[in-house]
């Protein structure tokens, strides 16, 4: 055995030798960004070590340069770990929680839960009357008891319960099985949990299920990042490793009993008092959180293992909840179009609109939908990470120190961090405003070429003393760093190219999904934009980008994690989960990689508008 420190939070740990820095972290639980799933492709996860690692692999020799090497810089997926060692880990390698999104547009709905609760006053038994307990219940509830589904826990508990509260107790039901027999007047009676498992995030919602009411909050970042930060990286994991499927499910279901535990602690009730959970997330997630396969959704062509609403016992989906509850995870469309598209129409109410309207949750998997007043179409497109600060040299997560906000002011660059600290990187945002920027300075034209030398001399000395470099290493420094350069944020050419991928995508498949409907993109009266960025983008720079038809800002709007709201309506509403499902079968899915007007479309989706 080895022992390995991580700095700078000082976690230790005996462990076997011949193992990767990685593999020592997820062990250790110390934070380590990788996102190409730690297969030594994207050079992110920089650690310093100062010995006890064997040398170098040829990845370590192709994204480290010389100099780093020698300063004792590794990859973590890489460096063999066989003595003793000491690790520094620098903060940009860290993985951080950041500002995730928690509000949604949860509005007020009719409520009809699946889980309810009734107050009994039952007539306690005599000589006269020698009904079981059991009868007696259900007597009181109306049911016959050859009809009534009890709960062995509930059963067994009936007996001390009744006799305790001489009769008069509060009856749970979820459906038609009689989960529990509580004291009357029980503080809190029945709560349920919404949850929204995303590819970075993952948020829990708890509810009082007598009054719909919200009562707490609880999210983190999804721990199978650890294997990657997009969905074909987990999804090779699954396939390359014996028990990655095993390995990814219990990371998620692990994530949501301490997510749920942290929800109830705010509220003083216990995760027993939780009677039913609804799911949402795209296929991937809902696969992998079901224990489903999802290989076949890598492959063309793309078919998922079900498309229906699926409903399990709380112990088959091994969470921590009352052991009579249920979980109710929502239909998925296809294969790459799941259930928290189907809670972004749920709520969002598109097909009641007259207009045509066009809703786009943007994210490393980007879906789109559009209803044309007749038809509702969807779509999926691989956005990429960039929007979310993946692949882009300077990007990092919304947290502490990411560049959120870039303007143009008097001929140069301010911008804001969060948190008003020292910059560390760019996130999603600040990505957003530092393209328009780019663009509405002249400091990068429609083809999202940096401006070269000659070019730059036409423009502001505040923009053009912030390029340099030639050709393929053109860059913008959008936040000088010290005396040394260090804690410079740059942004590249290479940056400006994985923007433009990344909008041309979303961009191609609003094309096409208007081609599809007979439409043109000048008829959609409104855009809704869910998750993250619809509330936190600029949706000027959106617009200056391209990545949105040319509406006035005000027709477009942010509805907040509808996808989490989509979850709500389902756990408050059986009625909302029959209208769900209704959604899912009437979209039409538009499988945009067969259509033959795709590439023509993606590369004039590309192109900044002058």
């Amino acid at each position: 055995m080895i022992t390995v420190t991580f700095k700078p939070g000082g976690e230790s740990g005996r462990v076997e030798p011949g193992q990767t820095v990685l593999e020592v972290a997820h062990e250790l639980d110390v934070p380590i960004t990788a996102p190409c799933g730690g297969r030594g492709r994207c050079g992110r996860c920089r650690v310093i070590v100062a010995n006890g690692c064997e040398e170098p692999t040829q990845a370590e020799r192709d994204l480290l340069t010389g100099e780093e090497l020698r300063n004792g810089f590794r990859l973590a997926c890489e460096a063999v770990l066989m003595g003793d060692a000491q690790i520094i880990v620098p903060s940009d390698s860290r993985t951080v929680g950041g500002k995730i999104l928690s509000e949604d547009t949860w509005r007020h709905l009719e409520l009809s839960p699946n889980v309810t609760s009734r107050c009994l006053e039952l007539p306690e038994p005599s000589l006269a009357d020698q009904r079981s307990d059991a009868e007696r219940v259900a007597d009181g509830l109306g049911v016959p008891v050859a009809d009534l589904h009890i709960d062995h826990a509930a059963l067994a508990e009936m007996p001390g319960v009744l006799r305790a509260n001489k009769f008069a107790v509060t009856a749970v039901m979820v459906g038609d099985t009689l989960a529990a027999v509580r004291a009357p007047h029980t503080e809190p009676c029945c709560l349920g949990a919404a949850v929204d498992i995303g590819t970075t995030t993952v948020v829990a919602y708890l509810v009082d299920l007598r009054s719909g009411e919200r009562l707490a909050t609880a999210s983190d970042l999804n721990p199978q990042a650890r294997h990657g930060h997009d969905l074909i990286s987990r999804i090779e994991y699954v396939e390359s490793t014996t028990t990655g499927l095993d390995d990814m499910r219990r990371l998620i279901v692990d994530l949501i009993n301490r997510l749920l535990g942290e929800a109830v602690a705010q509220v003083d009730a216990r995760r027993r008092d939780i009677y039913e959970l609804t799911v949402v997330g795209n296929t991937c997630m809902h696969h992998l959180f079901l224990g489903l396969d999802p290989r076949n959704l890598a492959r063309a062509p793309y078919i998922p293992v079900t498309t229906q609403p699926m409903v399990l016992s709380a112990e088959e989906a091994g969470l921590a909840i009352n052991r009579a509850g249920s979980v109710y995870c929502l239909p998925v469309i296809a294969g790459f179009v799941g259930a928290d598209t189907v809670g972004v129409l749920l709520v969002s109410r598109m097909t009641e609109r007259e207009r045509p309207t066009l809703a786009i949750d943007i994210g490393t998997n980007g879906e789109v939908m559009l209803w044309s007043g007749e038809r509702l179409l969807v779509a999926s497109c691989a956005a990429g990470p960039a929007f979310e600060g993946g692949e882009i040299s300077n990007g990092v997560r919304a947290a502490n120190g990411a560049i959120e906000r870039v303007w143009l002011r008097n001929g140069t660059i301010g911008y804001a961090t969060i948190g008003g600290v020292r910059p560390n990187g760019i996130c999603g945002s600040g990505i957003f405003d530092i393209v328009a920027a780019l663009l509405d300075s002249g400091a990068a034209d429609s083809g999202g070429r940096l401006a070269d030398a000659s070019a730059a001399e036409k423009l502001a000395e505040g923009i053009a003393s912030r390029l340099r470099g030639e050709g393929s290493t053109r860059e913008f420094v959008v936040a000088p760093g010290g005396d040394n350069g260090s804690g410079e944020i740059v942004f590249t050419q290479k940056d400006v190219r994985e923007v433009q991928l990344a909008k041309g995508a979303v961009r191609a498949a609003v094309e096409l999904l208007c081609a599809e409907a007979g439409i043109g993109t000048d008829e959609i009266d409104e855009i809704l934009l869910a998750g993250a960025f619809g509330n936190y983008i600029d949706r000027r720079s959106a617009l200056r980008m391209g990545l949105l038809p040319d509406l006035p800002p005000e027709r477009i709007q942010g509805v907040g994690n509808a996808a989490g709201a989509g979850a709500l309506a389902a756990l408050v509403s059986t009625a909302q989960r029959r209208y769900a499902a209704e959604l899912a079968r009437r979209a039409e899915h538009i499988e945009l990689m067969a259509n033959p007007r795709f590439q023509m479309a993606f590369a004039d989706s590309m192109i900044f508008p002058d």
